[in-house]
């Protein structure tokens, strides 16, 4: 890759994107340290299939492109997957954010946080793998009534939502201070 430096250039691209990605990864709930495993399993993965393409400079170029979407959280191009329509970078009016990024097993690593919006006295943080169910939604984690988990559903302007139901509510009430509150609406962000 060093003699090209197209592809050095990609390489270096990707290595930041990496970053930035697991950086994305630090949460505060009971899969906290799954979700950031899973992205850098993910990514080992991904390198052994880019090794694959040896001084194949076509292959490695494709192989990058599609990686740097990914960690972009964006789909990747080439593999169609059910998380596809969660995949992304969401905001709640500023104060809320949720980071979808999908794996290669079909999965999605999920992080939430946000804080109070006028003087950050409350705080909110959950993060867990997601996996899509029969019903089109994405579950993430082991929704219950203990807060072990929450469910997201896709909308159609591109959106998501974390939808009022119990077991959103528990899990909102378990992962957010005192009066926090994440079961909302999110925007992609653009």
């Amino acid at each position: 890759m060093c003699a090209d430096p197209a592809l050095s250039s990609l390489d270096e691209r990707l290595a930041a994107t990496y970053r930035e990605a697991i950086k994305a990864f630090g949460g505060t709930s009971p899969e906290d340290s799954k979700a950031g495993a899973a992205v850098k399993a993910d990514q080992r993965a991904w390198l052994a299939a880019r090794n694959a393409c040896a001084a194949d400079a076509a292959c490695l170029r494709t192989a990058y492109e599609r990686r740097l979407a990914v960690l972009g959280f964006r789909p990747d191009p080439a593999a169609p997957a059910a998380t596809d329509r969660f995949v992304g970078r969401y905001d709640h009016r500023g104060f809320m954010e949720v980071s979808i990024l999908g794996l290669r097993d079909g999965q999605a690593a999920v992080h939430l946080t946000g804080a109070h919006p006028g003087d950050g006295r409350w705080v909110c943080g959950f993060e867990g793998i997601g996996r899509p169910d029969a019903q089109g939604r994405l579950v993430v984690g082991a929704p219950d009534s203990d807060g072990n988990g929450l469910i997201i559903l896709a909308k159609g302007d591109g959106g998501i939502q974390v939808p009022e139901i119990d077991v959103n509510l528990a899990a909102s009430g378990n992962w957010c201070g005192a009066g926090g509150w994440f079961v909302l609406e999110y925007a992609r962000k653009r």
